[in-house]
């Protein structure tokens, strides 16, 4: 059975007078995921949450998935330890249903509809950007859930170099150096991560398919981006980035199985301030999401293979109405091409967008709002739109309501899988989609803040795998109703914070709990600054989840503790050190797959 007691000391410290604290991000902060445009967090009428560089360096986090698990309305599962797929859930949507963007592009495998996250080096970000509830009226298909944007690192003051090394349990070794800064009117930053592991045995000793061997993951991640300035409000960006990845896992249970991926993203984009009231942005994106197969030993011949291509064009214009608000403008054009060992019918698609949003603030009331239309070669128009309302009834207080609409688009998968076994892909799907209602109220002044939200989202024509296995179809509703609660505080030297979150994510026809949502799961981390060191300390939980869809296996809820220290040997060198899982914690996040046991890290960073 699962113990409450640390999600009801997350209730605890977040209900507590002392939490009225500081959010991630501070009220001078400026976002972009929200409306398209550089705006201030605190007049933002969406429930988003901002990692910098620093916070990200100080949570000890080793990936990207243990950073996220963190945060409020986020809950991961993976198929084992570190570089093993994994799947990110907002709100309690599926990954699926979740769009994730990289320095603003686009990379996900078309077949899969997901977006490897597994195989992304923290190392390598320098911001995240966690936008909850529908944005498709922004951001086009399958963002039911919301958009997670991730932003690699930028240059910027006099070049300086950066490196990194460390070493951990299971074999964990890590390497990184950069160069950043900027000269003149150009901007730069250049860098490289490696990482190693050796893992641990990813399936469970229950299968008879079980293997003993330990699953090893290996990545080497290369960014660079340029900015130069043309001349003053005009100016040229490049962006590139590239994730090489091999992964071993549990298929056979005799010999190896392993996979290797590619994510890579080249962007050029040209700004150009055209008037004192109106920006405009040009940009071309180029993604490729590509990964290989091996199976039973045989490293020679790939069992499978797919590789999405994306191409997309920008073109965005932001216009300052003065007190009249702002509003921006946009069209997009995207082509996807899959490649793949398996032979769908169908291996292109394209859409056509244009957008509009708006700002508008009017003493005490705040108005946001968007609107777009897809038109998808494959199943047609699609409009999608979201309105927002704040009210600022006194310094530091917001309430706000909000309502949207959004939808994800089938996946190749889904449409032109060819018959195999008696299934096949169903080329009449249509689209999810979700109609969102949330009301907010938070408060906040310095560094002080709490937040509170509630949603209600309901999905609409959810492609499932029909009774008889032959295909699938659009024969499912779902609806998913939540809270989130959010708090931290500063006293004296410490920092603390809490979230948690309470939802009842279920299947309308069968009334039973959507496969591996709890129902109740949060966080608390507390940090200590002393004079040369930083002292660290982080609670996640979550409640027991259903292994499958019928909701006739339960996996058991968790605790995790992990314990974070950084010493500053001088100005240039810290020394970090981290224990995870202390309390050597065994649990799963899907049926079957082990997750790490206790283990520990330690690792030296250079800055100039």
């Amino acid at each position: 059975m699962f113990n409450n007691k640390p999600l009801a000391a997350l209730v605890a410290l977040a209900c507590s007078p002392l939490a009225l604290a500081a959010n991630t991000a501070t009220l001078d902060e400026v976002v972009v995921t929200a409306t398209r445009t550089a705006t201030p967090v605190a007049k933002v009428l969406s429930d988003i949450t901002v990692l910098g560089r620093e916070e990200i360096a100080q949570s000890g986090s080793l990936t990207i998935s243990e950073l996220l698990s963190r945060e409020a309305g986020v809950e991961f599962y993976s198929n084992g330890g570190e570089g093993k797929s994994s799947s990110l859930m907002l709100r309690g949507a599926s990954a699926k249903q979740t769009v994730v963007l990289i320095d603003g592009m686009r990379v996900v495998s078309a077949t899969a509809g997901t977006t490897s996250l597994e195989n992304l080096n923290l190392d390598a970000i320098e911001r995240i950007e966690i936008l909850r509830g529908p944005a498709s009226s922004l951001y086009g298909a399958d963002a039911i859930g919301g958009v997670v944007q991730i932003f690699t690192k930028r240059g910027s003051g006099a070049p300086a170099l950066s490196a990194n090394v460390g070493v951990g349990a299971e074999g964990k070794r890590v390497i990184g150096a950069g160069l950043s800064g900027q000269a003149d009117r150009t901007a730069f930053n250049l860098a490289f991560n490696h990482n190693r592991t050796d893992g641990i045995s990813a399936r469970s000793n229950r299968l008879s398919s079980y293997n003993p061997d330990r699953d090893g993951y290996e990545n080497t991640t290369y960014t660079a981006s340029v900015q130069h300035e043309l001349a003053v409000g005009h100016s040229l960006n490049l962006t590139a980035f590239q994730s090489e990845s091999r992964s071993e896992y549990d298929q056979s249970s005799t010999k190896q199985d392993e996979s290797k991926s590619r994510l890579a993203g080249q962007s050029l984009e040209l700004k150009n301030r055209l008037g004192e009231r109106w920006h405009s942005s040009l940009r071309y994106n180029y993604s490729t999401d590509k990964s290989l197969n091996y199976t039973n030993g045989n490293f020679s011949n790939a069992s499978s293979y797919f590789e999405t291509r994306q191409n997309e064009w920008q073109w965005q214009n932001d216009l300052d109405l003065a007190a009249a608000g702002q509003l921006a403008l946009g069209l997009v054009n995207t082509e996807q091409h899959v490649l793949s060992s398996t032979a769908f019918s169908q291996t292109r698609r394209r859409v056509n967008a244009a957008f509009a949003g708006y700002q508008g603030e009017f003493g005490a009331h705040r108005l946001q709002g968007s609107v777009r239309h897809d038109d998808n070669s494959q199943f047609g128009g699609h409009t999608t739109g979201q309105v927002g309302y704040g009210f600022v009834p006194a310094a530091g207080w917001l309430l706000r309501a909000a309502y949207g609409t959004a939808f994800k688009a089938p996946t190749f998968n889904d449409l032109y899988w060819p018959l195999s076994f008696g299934y096949q892909g169903n080329p009449n799907l249509k689209p999810e989609e979700a109609r969102n209602r949330e009301l907010s109220v938070q408060w906040r002044q310095q560094a002080h803040s709490i937040k509170l939200t509630a949603f209600d989202n309901r999905i609409d024509n959810l492609i499932v795998t029909k009774p008889d296995f032959s295909t699938v179809d659009n024969i499912d509703k779902a609806r998913i109703i939540g809270q989130t609660l959010e708090a931290s505080t500063v006293l004296g030297s410490v920092n603390l914070a809490a979230n948690i979150t309470s939802q009842r994510a279920r299947d309308e026809k069968t009334g039973n709990t959507l496969q591996y949502r709890s129902k109740l799961h949060g966080g608390i981390t507390a940090s200590l600054a002393l004079d040369r060191s930083t002292l660290s300390a982080e609670l996640r939980a979550a409640g027991k989840r259903p292994a499958n869809a019928a909701n006739s296996e339960y996996l058991r809820g968790y605790g995790i503790v992990n314990l974070g220290a950084d010493y500053q040997l001088d100005k240039q060198w810290t020394l970090n050190a981290r224990l995870s899982n202390v309390g050597d914690k065994r649990y799963q996040t899907v049926k079957d797959y082990n997750q790490p046991g206790r283990g520990w890290f330690v690792g030296v960073r250079y800055a100039q």
